[in-house]
């Protein structure tokens, strides 16, 4: 048998859009040459698509360090997007630089990997946490760990969910350096050449010697207290070797891998496409939360800016990732920018909920007024203070309210919160809207807040009380049941009208 190879470079393994709707597969190179061209990437796997984002903005900054040609401020980013596509000839001298790195099963340096694994394999289900490895939740595959494979492209695009996705686990195995993982933002452009070059990150914040993954050659597996950009981008919290297969057939799949503990890092990284909550505990990155639809956290993502923001009698600032921040910047057509978040809920070790994306459509004048984003997010507050007494109002259905019992209620408080939320995310792009049309300059006013913000808050209170309703329907029907009900009812009613007042 000939040497097994797949240049990454230039097989195709990318799933893009173009203009016109038609989908192909390119390669790094490829991608990059016609991304002017492309509507996007796209892939059935949220996380994958991100991953693939964040690999090919990595190779465009390290490409353009070599050069000589970091990008410094939007001003630089706007005159490369002003060029209308990338430099070709200046990628091609990258990859010529860089040598026989980007061969997905090179004997010595694989693509995103370690060569030299040794001892036990692993099921490839190990490195993909949608299916079912180990002691991992099984989601909607209930086939075993050992039967998963997939073609040798499909392996290389779930490569680069690891740096960013990658969660801790037992015997010593570290998560990725913005550990657990957190909410990304992908402001998006009118094309993919736009898209990339928008969600560089400009914040330069490096430190130690470290390089991009395919560039280095030291082997992962330390405790660092360093980190350089690119090398954050392409973080190795693993170990691992792809171990190539072919059939009789002649096709090509992934079953195993080699897997061990790879990098571990305390450093405090600023990841720039994630927003972070500052109190006074410190600051960590805004993470998917249980019965909590990504939409949920639209504010901290997109709008807000180190405004303090109250929440259940507490203060605390947000501040929205870097690369929304400069696209708002550097849009200078258009009254919306068009940003996904992609999320991956976890119970900050390594079992795996949810993965989540979402498409939100932002007024611009919304995106660059602190002001009026905080307004907009004093509106979603006071939707988290209807959902917390949502929650409080059906546990009082429970005898002595679920006193000594923590968990009472806990599943029909969980579904009625998830419909809560669910149902009022159709009044949210509205109310941007609504709030978008408001002069940023102009003073407070209350009553034309109350007045912008009546269709929300009537939604606030109409949806709070049906879902009060529905959980009272599955109560009991006896004398005390009925006095809690008439209790809680009316407690309910109270607290929505003080906290939309």
């Amino acid at each position: 048998m000939s040497q097994i190879s797949f240049n990454v470079l230039t097989e195709p393994w990318i799933p893009v859009v173009h203009m016109d709707g038609y989908m192909e597969e390119l390669g790094i190179l490829g991608c990059l040459e016609k991304s002017h061209k492309l509507r996007g990437i796209q892939h059935p796997v949220p996380i994958v698509e991100l991953g693939l984002h964040r690999l090919l903005v990595a190779f465009i900054l390290d490409a353009y360090i070599l050069a000589g040609k970091r990008p410094k401020d939007t001003y630089d980013l706007a005159e490369i997007i002003e060029s209308g596509c990338f430099d070709m000839g200046l990628f091609n001298s990258y990859a010529e630089d860089c040598g026989d790195v980007f061969d997905l099963f090179h004997r010595d340096k694989p693509f995103l990997q370690s060569a030299g694994g040794t001892g036990r394999t692993k099921p490839l289900a190990a490195m993909f946490p949608a299916l079912p490895s180990g002691t991992s939740v099984i989601h909607w595959h209930h086939e075993h760990e050992k039967q998963a494979r997939v073609t040798w492209n499909e392996a290389a695009c779930l490569l680069t969910t690891i740096a960013p996705f990658m969660t801790a686990g037992g015997a010593g195995l570290s998560p990725s350096i913005n550990g657990a993982p957190a909410i990304y933002a992908l402001p998006l452009g009118v094309s993919l050449f736009q898209t990339l070059l928008i969600n560089i990150p400009l914040r330069n914040q490096d430190t130690g010697e470290g390089i991009v993954a395919w560039r280095s050659a030291r082997q992962p597996g330390q405790e660092r207290n360093q980190a350089t950009t690119t090398e954050a981008l392409t973080w190795r919290p693993r170990v691992i070797q792809l171990i190539p297969g072919v059939d009789d057939r002649g096709n090509t799949f992934v079953q195993e891998i080699f897997f061990a503990k790879g990098d571990s890092t305390r450093l405090n990284w600023i990841d720039a496409s994630l927003s972070y909550r500052y109190d006074d505990q410190g600051s960590k990155p805004v993470r998917m939360k249980e019965n909590r639809p990504l939409w949920r956290d639209a504010g901290p993502l997109l709008l807000l800016k180190e405004d303090q923001h109250g929440q259940h009698g507490r203060k605390v600032a947000f501040q929205r990732p870097d690369v929304v921040e400069q696209a708002f910047e550097m849009q200078t057509t258009g009254d919306r920018m068009l940003i996904q978040a992609y999320g991956m809920r976890t119970d900050m070790k390594m079992k795996v909920f949810e993965w989540a994306k979402s498409t939100w459509s932002v007024p611009a004048k919304l995106g660059r007024s602190t002001r009026l984003g905080a307004l907009v997010q004093n509106e979603v507050d006071k939707a988290d203070s209807v959902a917390f007494s949502l929650r409080t109002a059906i546990r009082r259905l429970f005898p002595r309210e679920g006193t000594g019992n923590k968990s009472a209620l806990k599943t029909v408080c969980d579904r009625c919160e998830r419909g809560y939320w669910l149902q009022l995310e159709l009044g949210f792009h509205p109310l941007m809207e609504a709030f978008s049309k408001l002069d940023p300059d102009s003073p407070d006013d209350s009553e034309l807040i109350s007045k912008t913000a009546m269709g929300w808050r009537d939604m606030i209170r109409n949806i709070a009380i049906n879902q009060f309703e529905l959980a009272a329907d599955d109560m009991d029907a006896d004398g005390d049941a009925l006095e809690r009900l008439i209790r809680s009812r009316s407690w309910i009613r109270r607290r929505i009208e003080e906290v939309l007042s």
